[in-house]
């Protein structure tokens, strides 16, 4: 991993939850259906695509309990969106595929 210095100050701890529950959904995803491709360029191709869609949450990876000022940050991400971002990409990828 890069390091993420800015003024001195160690960034490297902030996180995007957003990433977290995409890579999440994908395994899940992927698991469902046995006939969508899993080679590392497909795999690339559906993360990439499904994270371009979607708008970052960044938090700092201290918050153990992903609660920042009295919201659970898990539940600011609309699932449903992420699943749907997924699901576009899978069948963009199929339709589409690098190799």
């Amino acid at each position: 991993m890069e390091d993420k210095i800015l003024f001195g100050h160690d960034l490297s701890e902030i996180d995007n939850l957003t990433e977290k529950v995409v890579l999440e959904l994908i395994e899940k995803i992927l698991n469902e259906n046995d006939s969508i491709c899993r080679c590392q360029l497909c795999v690339e191709d559906i993360f990439a695509l499904s994270m371009n869609s979607m708008k970052p949450l960044y938090v700092q990876s201290n918050i153990k309990d992903h609660t920042f000022a009295g919201f659970d940050l898990r539940k600011v991400i609309d699932r449903d969106a992420v699943s749907a971002a997924i699901n576009e990409a899978i069948d963009k990828v199929t339709h589409h595929p690098h190799h």
